[in-house]
């Protein structure tokens, strides 16, 4: 089975118009996810991980944040809409977040912190897709750990589910 490419839609934070309405198509397709990385100029992207990079730490320099909307199963039962953050800042990163202002929004609940699986999280019942693009620009622009331009790429993944 072919799979279709991702959409590439870069934007700069706080310019989330295009971002949330091909966001909420995906929701409505119930299929589908959107990766979103700061943009790093060429000069500035990290060497790739060598060969031992699985027995050290997080090889994500560059973080990468996912979302993933939550769906209703055919039997009723409903998974929350949920975001997850790889990144290279080693264990604990939600206490990190908070020490720099960060914390997860309310109603927020984790489910992963790993050093090197990231962090994932579920998405109160009240929080909107905004406010997720929102903590996870700013939270990967905190955790970013090579200079970044300001701008970011988010990658479509729609009706690939």
């Amino acid at each position: 089975m072919t799979r279709a490419r991702p959409e590439e839609l870069e934007f700069v934070p706080g310019d989330w118009g295009d971002l949330l309405a091909r966001m909420a198509e995906i929701k409505a397709s119930g299929t589908g996810w959107v990766n979103l990385r700061p943009v790093i100029d060429r000069e500035d992207e990290p060497p790739p991980p060598g060969p031992l990079a699985i027995f050290g730490g997080s090889p994500h320099k560059v973080p990468l944040a996912t979302w993933a909307p939550g769906t209703r199963a055919p039997n009723g039962t409903v998974k929350l809409t949920a975001v997850g953050l790889q990144h290279s800042s080693g264990p604990r990163v939600v206490a990190r977040l908070r020490d720099l202002g960060l914390s997860l929004p309310a109603g927020w609940r984790v489910t992963q912190d790993h050093p090197r699986r990231g962090l994932v999280a579920q998405l109160s019942t009240e929080s909107s897709d905004a406010e997720a693009v929102d903590w996870l620009v700013q939270a990967g622009t905190a955790l970013c750990a090579v200079p970044a331009t300001g701008r970011w790429r988010a990658s479509l993944h729609a009706g690939l589910g």
